[in-house]
This record gives structure tokens, sequence and C-alpha cells, in this order.
């Protein structure tokens, strides 16, 4: 897992410079500006999952539209504080939540978005708790992509009206024989028996982790955003979820583009996008 962190933090440039990382993200991160604005406001929230207190940050706004925002592998919730940050500017409550394992949540387990999933699930049910009407977006980068996709699946409240998904992968077995591959490690059978124990220790193996087979069953509409230029997670998935997915969708490719990049390489493309997608299915 150690050469995962480090292929992850190579490709998010999160190994060297940390301000360095900070501009080339700033779509996502945010500017210092919008750094102090995300620590200086808000309020921390919890809940129980699985046993494990998971923690989020909850922007208040007018209004019953709400925006969930799920960070990708290794992250947390403030490195998404120029989602966070945007959606505030335009009238969404915003619920950035530290994955388990992440941040200031409990854990020691990352499950690459199938227990997440659930644990997405209990969010929405303590919005739904603070306002009964909320009309609410599931937005995700990465694993929080694949973590909302994974949700999507699932049997939903009405509520729940759009996902973005930015850069998922389509399971946890691909993403992971992937990144075997790129690391030059001989995924079988070190993946199988990765897997196994998996399923006998948290009761799911890597291919059913799939973001892939849940979309095939889900209702709400999704816009999916790649990068073409993608190092982490193959441009390629983009298509793949496309095509698998049962409900209403859209897609939006930006070129040249790496991983979690798409918001800061064309900011103003990614948030018209997002912005159009929402408005057609807000209301219904």
């Amino acid at each position: 897992m150690s050469k995962l962190n480090n292929l992850v933090q190579k490709a998010t440039n999160t190994a060297g410079n940390e301000e360095e990382a900070s501009a080339k993200y700033s779509g996502m991160t945010g500017t210092p500006e919008i750094k102090e604005w995300y620590a200086t406001h808000g309020e921390d929230v919890y809940i129980l999952s699985d046993s494990l207190r998971l923690h989020g940050k909850r922007f208040k706004n007018t209004g019953t539209k709400y925006v969930l925002v799920c960070h990708g592998y290794t992250s947390k919730a403030k490195h998404m504080a120029g989602f966070v940050h945007k959606f505030y500017t335009l009238g969404y409550n915003v619920l950035a939540v530290d994955a388990r394992a992440h941040g200031d949540s409990e854990g020691t387990k990352i499950g690459m978005g199938w227990p997440e999933r659930m644990d997405i699930i209990k969010w929405i049910n303590r919005i739904l708790s603070w306002e009964p009407n909320a009309r609410i977006v599931l937005h995700g980068v990465s694993m929080g992509a694949a973590t909302v996709l994974m949700a999507s699946g699932e049997d939903l409240p009405e509520n729940v009206k759009a996902v973005i998904a930015d850069c998922g992968y389509t399971s946890e077995w691909d993403e992971f024989q992937r990144e075997a591959d790129t690391l030059h490690i001989p995924w079988f059978p070190v993946l199988n028996a990765t897997s196994v124990l998996s399923k006998v220790r948290d009761g799911y193996d890597f291919k059913q982790a799939s973001a892939l087979a849940q979309v095939k069953k889900s209702r709400i509409p999704t816009l999916f955003i790649h990068g073409s230029s993608d190092e982490l997670v193959p441009y390629s998935m983009l298509g793949e979820l496309y095509a698998a997915a049962a409900c209403e969708k859209e897609e939006l490719t930006v070129e040249g583009a790496g991983h979690a990049l798409s918001s800061s390489v064309a900011p103003t493309l990614y948030w018209r996008t997002v912005e159009d997608f929402i408005a057609k299915y807000l209301d219904r």
C-alpha cells in the first residue's frame, strides 16, 4: 500500500513542495484566501457508521440546495476547499466530509469507495434531518467520485437529484491492477490473495467494489468528468462508466488535464458544464 501512496503523491504532486501542489490544484484545493475562508467558516458535524465516528464540515447557506463533497484517496475534506467555496458562492449549503480513515474521521481501513458508499447514505440522512426538503447533489473526485457512483446504485432518497463524478475509476480491482502494472508489481497472485483477504476480513472483495456495476442500477442523473491526460485513473474508464450507466447522463472530457486537474485546467468549462447539468435536474 505504501507504493500506491507514493504513486498517488507523485501523480498529485503532494510528495514535493506543498505550495507548488496547492497552486497546481487550485481549482480543487482553493487559493490561500479560499483556504483561510474554509478554515474560519463552517461547523464540524459527526455521524456514526460501522461504529466509526466520521467527521464533516457543514457550510450553511440559505435555501434547500445542498452539495455533499467527497475527496480522493489519502486526501481530506479541507483539500476540497476550492469546490466547497465555489458551490457556496452558487448558493448551495455544502457538506464536505472526511472519508473513513482520512482527516478527522476514525478508521484504519480505506475501502476505495465500497464501505464509504454506505457512509454517504448516512450523510444524506443527516442532511435530511436538517432539511427534509433538501435537494441534494453528490460531488466527488477520484476515490470520492467512485464513492458517489457506488452510492448512486443504492436505493437513495428522491431528494438526491444529481451526481458529479470527477475522474472516478470503474472498480477497486481495476484500479489496483492498473497501479500494480504501473509499479511493475506482478498483480497475480498478489491482487487475488489480497482480494480474498478483504472478503474474509471486511466482507467484500475488490471486484465487488465496483462503480461500474453500481451505475448500471442507478436512476440518479450523472455527469462524468475526466481529464484526457489522467496518469492515475485511465481516461478510458470514463467511456466504460458512461456506457454502463443506465441513468440520464452526460460526459465532459477536459483535454490535457491530468488526474483531478480538470477544474484547475479549464475552470470556466468545468463550472459551466456542472451548473448547466445540475440546473436540468435540481427542481425535478
